[in-house]
């Protein structure tokens, strides 16, 4: 990965890992997984909590909303699964087959 991807998954990775802690466990208290995988062609991060989602509390600096844009932006491909067990955050960059040697 060239020096841009890197500094986008790690904006990506912290944005998803706020919002575990903003929406699934707003009490403070809970588990994640946070899981890498990488090969010659994609890296992918993948984010799971056990929580359910809660939706933030009133903003009167409008702070919220920002980060499902931010991390779509940042990824070559970003899915999101919520479900009764909690959601996944799946964030993948392609790598540049340039830079492989």
């Amino acid at each position: 990965m060239d020096v841009e991807q890197v500094e986008a998954l790690t904006l990506a990775s912290y944005e998803a890992l706020a919002n575990v802690v903003t929406h699934a466990y707003p009490n403070g208290e809970g588990a994640f997984d946070l899981r890498a995988n990488a090969d010659t062609e994609r890296v992918e991060v993948t984010i799971t909590d056990h929580g359910q989602w809660h939706a933030p509390g009133p903003d009167p600096l409008r702070l919220h909303g920002r980060g499902l844009p931010l991390i779509h932006t940042l990824t070559d491909d970003a899915e999101i699964t919520c479900g009764p067990e909690g959601t996944v955050v799946r964030l993948a960059w392609l790598v540049p087959q340039d830079s492989v040697a």
